[in-house]
């Protein structure tokens, strides 16, 4: 087998983090992500696609049988489009799943019928995953710039989240992290996404606090653009502990929106 590339991350037992390029006006790195997560059936499964180094292709297809063990590409965050057809390319027999976005804006791919928002499709992969969408938002605003929602996905072997966008972990450069700790947050794009409509809020906040539950016992934060909080590297509070800091920031934003709309 060949050496790990410097792209590719060993979360924990079963789950591997592959950072590839982004940048915005093809100037700022951003970066962004997918996962690779080996299933109990010996399959694979991809969590969202990125872009591939030679290195990093040349790793996935000797870990995955030339390709042939990969069960499943799953697309997550309905606005991550850029890299779909290329990694489709590289593994063609494993099924492409998609948002309603993927699917319309890539209408030329074999898309699967359901929808990586679908609870149908979550059950289908409910012996290694669980899935969490946000509610109380517009999952695709008609504004493109909105790139709030996602699908979060929970691998219990691993102790890991993956999720695009929803939850960054924001981590300033060295020099300012003596003034500015290292945080989870959500997005910043969450007020210009709530429903506008009467109990948006409410639900919002209950999907919140599921989500907090859900993350007990969850150590791994993998987050599209801004890098990785990993247990090994975690020196101040768990997971849930964060989210839960993260949603109580938020307060004051979601309470005008209620406010506003009931």
């Amino acid at each position: 087998m060949t050496a790990l590339p410097a792209s590719v991350v060993e979360v924990g037992p079963g789950l591997w983090n592959i950072r590839g390029s982004y940048k915005i006006a093809g100037v700022i790195q951003l970066g962004t992500q997918c996962s690779l997560v080996e299933r109990g059936s010996g399959s694979f499964v991809f969590l969202d696609t990125c872009d591939l180094s030679d290195a990093t292709r040349q790793w996935l297809l000797e870990r995955t049988g030339n390709g042939k063990r990969v069960e499943a590409i799953l697309n997550l965050h309905p606005f991550h489009t850029v890299y779909v057809q290329a990694q489709h390319e590289v593994f063609p027999e494993a099924k492409l799943y998609g948002t309603a976005r993927h699917a319309a804006r890539l209408s030329e791919l074999p898309w699967q019928e359901l929808r990586t928002e679908d609870e149908a499709l979550h059950r289908l992969f409910a012996d290694d995953l669980t899935f969490s969408v946000p509610r109380g938002v517009d999952f695709i605003p008609e504004d493109e710039n909105l790139h709030f929602a996602s699908v979060l996905a929970f691998h219990a072997r691993s102790k890991t989240l993956h999720v695009d966008d929803t939850l960054v972990w924001l981590r300033l450069p060295w020099l300012l992290r003596a003034f500015v700790r290292p945080e989870v947050a959500f997005h910043f794009t969450l007020p210009k996404v709530l429903e506008r409509r009467a109990g948006a809020v409410k639900d919002f906040r209950a999907w919140a606090k599921e989500l907090v539950e859900q993350s007990r016992g969850i150590e791994n934060l993998c987050a599209a653009h801004l890098g990785n909080l990993l247990a090994r590297d975690n020196d101040g509070p768990p997971l849930s502990e964060r989210i839960e800091r993260a949603l109580g920031k938020v307060e004051g934003k979601l309470a005008a929106h209620e406010a506003k709309f009931g």
